[in-house]
């Protein structure tokens, strides 16, 4: 999937700031030379300027993952995660920095698929616990609801996960 020229107003996600708007582009010198930004409005107050090459191997992409998209996505076949800790936690993380919407509900739906065999180590807990926050969060603003009625629709399919047939 290649990268699409974000817009005004587009409703954004990155890994390390979260939600945010784009607010449109602006260009600064740095070291003699002009770079475009994006300009993002977060949620809480402040702005966050990313450089437009760079965006999406930063992770900044438009959101779009609502209930019914992260339904279907966890219902897909799952992928095999490493056995080895130290492997399974770096294909974690690499889906939590993604550019790909659906990158982090595949990697809940491996996780998932893999505790059937394999008991959950903390940092697994951990890490499911802050992915499913953060697809509840988007799944509440693409579908304009409640983040308590995200978070509870999101588990229960997450919880359907622990018994599901390999």
């Amino acid at each position: 999937m290649s990268f699409q020229q974000l817009k005004t107003g587009d409703r954004v996600y990155h890994p390390t700031y979260g939600l945010g708007v784009i607010e449109g582009t602006i260009t600064l010198d740095q070291g003699g030379q002009a770079i475009e930004f994006y300009s993002v409005r977060l949620p809480k107050g402040g702005m966050l300027t990313v450089p437009l090459e760079r965006a999406p191997t930063l992770g900044l992409r438009r959101i779009v993952n609502g209930l019914a998209a992260v339904a279907a996505c966890l219902r897909t076949p799952a992928h095999m995660l490493p056995d080895n800790d130290r492997a399974r936690v770096i294909e974690l993380k690499a889906s939590w920095q993604a550019p790909r919407s659906s990158a982090l509900t595949e990697a809940v739906r491996d996780l998932m698929s893999w505790s059937r065999t394999h008991r959950l180590t903390p940092n697994d807990k951990r890490w499911l616990t802050s992915a499913c926050e953060r697809l509840s969060a988007e799944a509440a603003v693409v579908d304009s609801i409640d983040l308590i009625q995200a978070q509870t629709a999101i588990q229960q399919e997450v919880n359907s996960l622990k018994t599901a047939p390999a």
